[in-house]
Formats: C-alpha cells, structure tokens, sequence
C-alpha cells in the first residue's frame, strides 16, 4: 500500500494503547505506520515504544523538539512521509477493522478521487456510545462537483480520511503562516476543512473529494468540550469561507490576521453571538446526559436567543440518528 497511517499525540497516554490496538485490528496491514509525539510532558511515548516490544510491527516514532500543535503536527508529517496517501488517526479514537482497507481501496479505485472519508459515530471520554456522530460529506463525484463550484464549504473530518498527500501539499498543505503568535492557536481551528476548501479548488481538473456513507469510526466527544470556546472556531470558519469565494473570484487569499484587522464590529458581534449559541448548546448536550434537565434548558434558551437558527441546524444535522 502506497499509504502512510499517522498519528499526532501530545499527552495521550489515557487512550493512546486503546487506537494502537485499533491500528492492529486492521484487516490489512502493509501501511506505513508514523506516529509523532509533539513534544509531550507525559510518559506517551513510552508507552508506545512499550506497546510495540508487546505486538511486533514496522512503526516509525518521531519526536518534535517544542510543542507546536495539531496543524504544526499534521504539516510535520505531510512533508515528512513519502507515501502518496495520508491518513490521520487522532491519539484517542477508535477506527473500525476495515476502515484503512476500505477507504484506501476506494480512492486507489478512480484517479479522479484526491480524498475519500466515511461517517463516524460518538463515544464518550469511556469509550461509553454516544448518539450522534458526524454524517458529513458529498457522496458522489457529481455531488463535489456542483457544491465546489458553487463555493461551498466542504467538510469532513481528517480523522477519518484518506488523502493524496501530493495533491495536499501543491495546494499549500496545512498552513502555519499568517495567524498570530500565542493561544489561541487559530491555525489548529477548522485546518482540516480550509485544507478540504483549498483543495477543493482542483475540482477545476475534475479532482473530487467524497465520502462512504458507511460509519467506520468512533469519535472520541470528551466532556471537556463543554468548555470550548467557539468564538475562535467560528471566526476561522468566516475565514476560510471568504477566502474560499475571494478564490473563485480570482483574489488572493487573506491571512487570518489581515481577515481578522478588517473584521467590520458588526460582523464581529453577530459572530460572538453564533459563538455564544454554539457554547450553550453543547452544554445543554453534556447536561441533559447527566439529567440535570433545568440546566439544560436554560442553555437551550440561552441558545436559542443567541441565535434562533443553530440548534434547528444542529437538530436537522443529525435527524438520521433518530430513525
């Protein structure tokens, strides 16, 4: 397999033996196996070294030399392997046996595809199944055609697919330049879909990316999502977005700090506002699962008075769970 299987962990030890294991369980092998430990402060990659002495196979441990983050990571390994495929595996989730062969049959089986993903189910910080899942993605090269014509955002998540890393790369690969230094670290918000967008731009030469419509991995939703801040996702979003249509029209991209010096204080506002409906709802998720139902509520209100349309969109996202 002309296919490099990677995976990017910082203080992974509570999960990191469980997606080994995962990777073991595959129902082919012959990848590529790098894993790149970003600088840790815990005993993760150790574990790894451990694991391997434990179950026998080619794996390759790269050690980063300062903490640079999940897009510092996933560039590291972009420029770093020497397969013509990529697939990201996050240190705390679970891929289903088939998912590698399934995947990387497909995008090997039509030249025209440079990105195939699947669906993907929640679990919870225990492994516990959660409802709901991520259910996102064109599932026909005719379905990309149309959506990347027209400008559209393209989602899905990286975690879940396999991509021609070449093809990544000539389109700019995951981008470190242009944000600003410190935290938040706007370059590890939403780098996989303004990697998806830009490449999206090659639908020009018939390049498309699709999804199977078939669930071959499990999520990791840990609780500490509660307490995300979605202002910075949120505004990165508008960030790719625009310069998704500055493309089409011909202009040169913005950097996220240009973007965000000319953000006018209106749009500015009516994006805190999404981000507070954004927040709220994903609170009233965690309480309603421990059945605190007033608590719940309040956020759903609280949500809905942020900005009445999210949680209908968050709902109708994700109707399917329910038949």
């Amino acid at each position: 397999m002309d296919l490099t299987v990677a995976i990017c962990m910082y203080n992974a030890r509570k999960y990191i033996r469980e997606t080994l294991s995962c990777i073991l369980s595959q129902s082919v092998q012959d990848f590529h196996l790098l894993i790149v430990d970003d600088a840790s402060t815990d005993d993760g990659a150790a574990l790894v070294e451990e694991f391997f002495r434990e179950h026998p196979r080619q794996y390759e441990l790269q050690r980063l030399p300062e903490n640079g983050g999940l897009c510092a990571g996933r560039r590291f390994v972009e420029e770093h392997a020497s397969t013509k495929y990529l697939l990201f595996v996050d240190a705390d989730d679970c891929p289903y046996p088939q998912m590698v062969e399934k995947l990387y049959g497909k995008i090997v089986s039509d030249p025209d595809l440079m990105a195939v993903g699947c669906y993907q189910e929640y679990m919870g910080t225990n492994g516990e199944k959660l409802r709901g899942g991520i259910y996102l993605g064109c599932k026909t090269k005719e379905e990309f055609y149309a959506k990347a014509a027209a400008g559209k955002l393209i989602f899905m998540s990286a975690g879940a697919a396999v991509f021609d890393r070449e093809l990544a790369l000539r389109v700019g690969g995951h981008q470190l330049d242009g944000f600003p230094e410190g935290k938040p670290r706007y370059r590890d918000l939403c780098e996989d879909l303004d990697l998806w967008c830009r490449m999206s731009d090659l639908f020009v030469e018939g390049k498309a990316i699709i999804v199977l419509p078939e669930v071959l991995w499990r999520y990791r939703k840990h609780e500490r999502a509660m307490s995300t801040d979605s202002f910075g996702m949120t505004l990165r979003m508008k960030h790719i977005k625009g310069n998704l249509r500055r493309r089409r029209s011909g202009q040169k991209d913005l950097s996220f700090i240009e973007f965000r010096d000319n953000l006018p204080p209106a749009e500015e506002k009516a994006i805190r506002r999404e981000a507070v409906a954004a927040d709220s709802f994903r609170k009233a998720y965690f309480l309603l699962r421990k059945g605190r139902i007033f608590s719940a509520l309040f956020h759903l209100l609280r949500s809905f008075f942020a900005q009445p349309s999210y949680g209908w969109k968050k709902v109708r996202a994700n109707l399917h769970i329910f038949h």
